[in-house]
């Protein structure tokens, strides 16, 4: 690489949506795409860098670092070959580092250092890791498997209680059950519905919202759902940490992602399992976001320990005729 300073860029790829920054000097630029379930990742990611370079305005042909964290890798290393091949059609020369969305939450919320990061947002994932490079992952398997404690968790538990008051009394099925049907329309037809075009995890994510809005206002079911989903992101922590040793050790553990920003109904429980089951463990704030952990793949000539075979990385190429 040329010795002109590099403009640096960290992409979020998540459920929900694929968000991007771009750093040169003092500027910053910005942008946004849709989310993984809108089919093509690597168009998106490619999509998000194009937009966070043109929103930072003009800058030299200088090096582009990439740095990239994706939902639906599942602990597995990425293809990133053809990512690359998008960037380099950008006209950039540089670098693409990529991993799992994971191993970004950690570095954002805690940087290289041991300890666990629970990241909850549509989904959520577990990543804890000691002083040797060894890591653990929990959770992180999808809706349909898992995702115990996430915003689509709370979402989807909430309307099968919301179904199970209004089977118990249907002339006064109560808040959560009206809300059903506020965001989902008459709870008759919403199974069949359901099936013809069923919702995808970051719509179900999205009543989430709502169900936070019930329990603040004093609705005994939301809140039992908010507190069941602080003490399930703490079980899978504390599984995490035993399985590489740190179950005893003073470890930091934060959390990180939508779900944790409704710290008044999440985080009680939450430590309280946590300290129930690795009592040494520390439950601090995230210092940042996932973003943030993918800007951070773009520090230093190597990739961040202890996550060196977690972290793929390959160079980009600009293609001749945007020279």
């Amino acid at each position: 690489m040329s010795g002109t300073s590099p403009v640096r860029v960290g992409v979020d790829l998540g459920q929900g949506g694929c968000r991007a920054v771009a750093r040169y000097g003092r500027s910053t630029g910005h942008a946004a795409t849709p989310g993984f379930w809108t089919g093509d990742t690597d168009a998106r990611i490619a999509d998000a860098v194009a937009g966070a370079l043109a929103d930072l305005g003009p800058v030299p042909d200088a090096p582009v670092l990439v740095g990239v964290g994706m939902t639906g890798l599942n602990g597995q290393p990425p293809a990133v070959a053809a990512l690359a091949a998008r960037l380099g059609a950008l006209g950039r020369h540089g670098r693409l580092r990529v991993t799992d969305d994971s191993v970004t939450a950690y570095l954002g919320a805690l940087g290289p250092v041991p300890g666990a990061v629970v990241a909850a947002g549509t989904g959520t994932v577990v990543l804890a890791a000691d002083a040797t490079g060894r890591t653990a992952r929990a959770d992180g398997w999808g809706a349909d498997l898992g995702d115990r404690g996430s915003g689509h968790w709370i979402g989807r538990t909430a309307i099968r209680l919301a179904l199970r008051d209004r089977d118990r009394d249907r002339t006064a099925p109560g808040p959560l059950a009206d809300a059903v049907d506020t965001a989902w329309g008459p709870v008759e037809t919403l199974p069949a519905r359901w099936r013809d075009d069923p919702p995808t995890p970051e719509r179900i994510a999205g009543f989430a919202g709502t169900v936070a809005e019930l329990a603040r206002a004093g609705d005994d079911g939301a809140r039992r759902i908010w507190c069941r989903a602080g003490e399930l992101l703490a079980e899978s922590a504390v599984g995490a940490l035993h399985r590489i040793g740190l179950g005893t050790t003073p470890v930091p553990v934060a959390g990180t992602g939508g779900v944790f920003r409704a710290e008044d109904l999440l985080w009680p429980s939450f430590t309280a399992a946590l300290r129930a089951g690795a009592p040494a463990a520390r439950p601090v704030p995230a210092a940042g976001d996932p973003l943030a952990g993918a800007l951070a793949l773009t520090d230093g000539p190597g990739v961040p320990s202890p996550f060196s075979g977690l972290i793929v990385q390959i160079d980009i190429e600009a293609k001749a005729e945007h020279r």
